[in-house]
């Protein structure tokens, strides 16, 4: 397992047109990576995007604030945005990946306006209670493809939710379609290359069952 610094160091590394994953195993071990990761990109110059699904507009304007990111006045101009999932992913009830593709290309294009860089979160469970699953494997891999802006992605899976709704099997494939993926639980964080990653590397560090 990787030691907070390390963890952290990678974060303060990751580059325009990289595209995470992360999977984790408790709202703690996701909150100290991924409000890590937005503090750094704002640090750098990004503007912020936390689309999110399981968090309350509340929390994440709280968990910014604590880090030393002053929201209020960086949310009421415009340099950090919170979207919930269905404002975002699913627009009009339905969930497109050309639509969302095209969002997020817009989003990049209002921050470059604004003379920031754009770095996002996106929590992603609202696909499997969606039921949507072919579309997210679609939107993920259409994005890696893609991301030939200067967009920094982090697609965040709260694993509880894959192994509830039966669908362990699309771990690898979402595993392959990313840059690298981080996995965090109670009992530490593990950072990969996907080619690197195999069934029972996710088992153990999850401690679940493909």
């Amino acid at each position: 397992m990787l030691s907070s610094t390390e963890v952290y160091q990678y974060l303060r590394d990751v580059k325009p047109r990289d595209h995470l994953i992360m999977f984790y195993d408790s709202s703690e071990s996701k909150k100290d990576i991924i409000y890590e990761y937005l503090r750094d990109g704002f640090l750098q110059g990004r503007g912020l995007v936390y689309v999110y699904t399981e968090s309350a507009p509340e929390e994440i304007a709280n968990e910014l604030q604590i880090r030393g990111i002053d929201f209020e006045p960086n949310f009421s101009a415009g340099n950090i945005l919170t979207p919930r999932y269905d404002e975002w992913y699913f627009e009009g009830g339905k969930s497109e990946t050309i639509r969302v593709l095209k969002k997020i290309r817009e989003t990049e294009e209002y921050f470059k306006e604004k003379g920031l860089g754009t770095r996002g979160v996106g929590e992603m469970s609202c696909y499997f209670k969606e039921g949507e699953i072919k579309e997210l494997l679609r939107y993920e891999y259409a994005l890696h493809k893609i991301l030939d802006l200067s967009v920094e992605a982090l697609c965040v899976y709260d694993i509880k939710t894959i192994v509830n709704t039966g669908y362990t099997e699309i771990i690898m494939p979402l595993v392959r379609a990313h840059g690298k993926a981080i996995f965090a639980s109670e009992n530490g964080t593990m950072i990969m290359q996907p080619e690197k990653v195999e069934d029972r590397d996710v088992e153990r560090l999850l401690d679940i069952t493909i």
